[in-house]
């Protein structure tokens, strides 16, 4: 209906209290609003008293600084802000608890851009990831590359420039709205740029390129906190690329050449493998500890964040190819249908909890009358069903005794709560894993509802001595055949 004839309505119902604005062109009846109240909505709480009584472990609370963004002053972990990351400082801590040194081995599974594994290495330790998404891919190799000497990596950049400067500007990537996503005069020198990066493969050559991806958000009209949209219309339209890029180089350079100080502290050259780590592949016991945060429920979808950084640095070239990229991931909000279907049944869940929300969420979405979309309850359920070969794969890695330690959050979808961090605790003890603690790092807001408070945990399980395998929970019937699908790359 036209806004116009709808607006009244809505007014009216907000002076009687029947409904409340949610956001820009979102209303809902205050019914709904007030969760809590509602004699059918099952919260934190209650699933926390559940966890604590069926587990015998009770939450309790990390102190330490969670978030990526008291990297963004680091040296090397700011060479590529990853909003979606968490802190140096939480990942140097479970390095110390675990005394990583000489001779251990850390893994992380969804290694983003690194963080555990310049960490690890800094440490003495073996660090070793696997991602799928490829700027991350690239900004992990690079930021572990300790070794690069800081004027080899000045004189290739220095080449890019002087070939960037001398060329004509070249074709934009093939993303439809580019020419809205920045300005004329920094398109070309973003072109010009790119056309003038070498070849893949050497350290400094993926160095620059690294450099050349960092500038693309800050020189555009965009900004991702975290996620991917336009900058407001009284915020600045970009930075100037050229300049942006030799601030970069300078930066890494200054970067590399502290790190030199401290070089016979450093663990072998790092491993990092773009691969999808439902797949596995680690040796069986060669790894003493895990760390990782996996995509959260229904959370960030990833291509659409960096499709920017894969159509510039060549990852992809069509839209084909990112939705390719999207299938191959963890379930998302924008996973295709097809990718669902097998997961409409709410039976055969791999957790019980989630035999009682997914037929919650599912029938909410059916009260609602309209949602963003109707299978939501499919991607839910897909999530958790994509996590587990993880959670069985690193098990497998562990050396007896070794940790496995995950930052992960809830979520509330469809006005359903969905408590993320206890719902793969629960997992882990399902595929032989014993539960250490989940303590509650920080405070969040639901992006449905802001007077909503989630959380964001520190999740800690641990591999049994004498590799002995624990079922803790009942099953609820047998899951799907269809439940673990396993993608390769794109």
């Amino acid at each position: 209906m036209p806004v116009e004839r709808v607006t009244p309505t809505l007014d009216a119902l907000e002076r009687r209290g029947d409904a409340i604005r949610m956001g820009r062109g979102l209303w809902v009846l205050r019914d709904f609003e007030r969760l809590v109240e509602r004699g059918d909505f099952v919260g934190p709480s209650e699933f926390n008293e559940r966890f604590s009584r069926e587990t015998g472990v009770a939450l309790g609370t990390y102190s330490g600084p969670i978030t990526f963004r008291s990297n963004e002053e680091l040296p090397v972990h700011r060479w590529w802000p990853y909003v979606q990351g968490y802190s140096a400082e939480f990942v140097a801590g479970e390095l110390d608890r675990s005394e990583v040194g000489r001779g251990t081995t850390v893994l992380d599974p969804f290694a983003g851009s690194g963080t555990t594994l310049v960490e690890a290495r800094r440490a003495g330790g073996r660090a070793w990831g696997t991602e799928l998404l490829a700027p991350a891919v690239l900004a992990a190799r690079v930021k572990t590359d300790f070794e690069l000497p800081p004027a080899e990596l000045g004189r290739t950049a220095g080449r890019v420039l002087a070939r960037a400067r001398a060329r004509a500007p070249g074709a934009p990537p093939f993303l439809r709205e580019t020419a809205r996503q920045f300005t004329p005069a920094a398109l070309a020198e973003l072109t010009r740029l790119r056309d003038a990066l070498p070849p893949v493969g050497s350290p400094a050559a993926d160095a620059v390129r690294l450099a050349f991806g960092r500038i693309l958000i800050p020189s555009s009209r965009l900004h991702r906190s975290p996620c991917l949209g336009y900058r407001r219309g009284s915020e600045p339209s970009g930075v100037a690329p050229f300049a942006a890029f030799e601030a970069a180089v300078t930066e890494m350079a200054a970067d590399l050449a502290t790190l030199r100080a401290s070089r016979r502290n450093w663990g072998p050259p790092a491993t990092v493998d773009r691969r999808d780590a439902r797949r596995g592949g680690w040796p069986s016991e060669s790894v003493d500890l895990a760390v990782t945060s996996p995509p959260y429920v229904n959370g960030m979808d990833y291509v659409m964040n960096y499709k920017v950084d894969l159509a510039w640095l060549g990852d992809v070239r069509s839209y084909a190819e990112l939705a390719a990229l999207r299938r191959a991931e963890v379930a998302c909000d924008n996973l295709p249908r097809a990718e669902t279907a097998p997961y409409l049944a709410t039976e055969g869940a791999p957790d019980p909890w989630l035999g009682e929300i997914l037929p919650r969420i599912r029938e909410n979405v059916h009260r609602k009358g309209t949602y963003r979309r109707d299978d939501v309850h499919a991607v839910v359920h897909r999530y958790f069903a994509d996590l587990v070969p993880v959670l069985v794969e690193v098990r497998r890695a562990l050396r007896p005794g070794g940790r496995f330690v995950l930052v992960v959050g809830d979520s509330l979808l469809a006005g359903t709560y969905v408590p993320g961090d206890l719902l793969l605790a629960r997992l882990g003890a399902r595929a032989g894993l014993e539960i250490e603690s989940v303590e509650v790092a920080r405070r969040r807001r639901s992006g449905q509802r802001r007077s909503f408070e989630l959380r964001e945990s520190v999740v800690t399980l641990t591999k049994p001595r004498g590799g002995g395998r624990r079922r803790p929970f009942p099953r609820s019937g047998a899951a799907p055949k269809s439940s673990l699908p396993v993608h390769g790359n794109p």
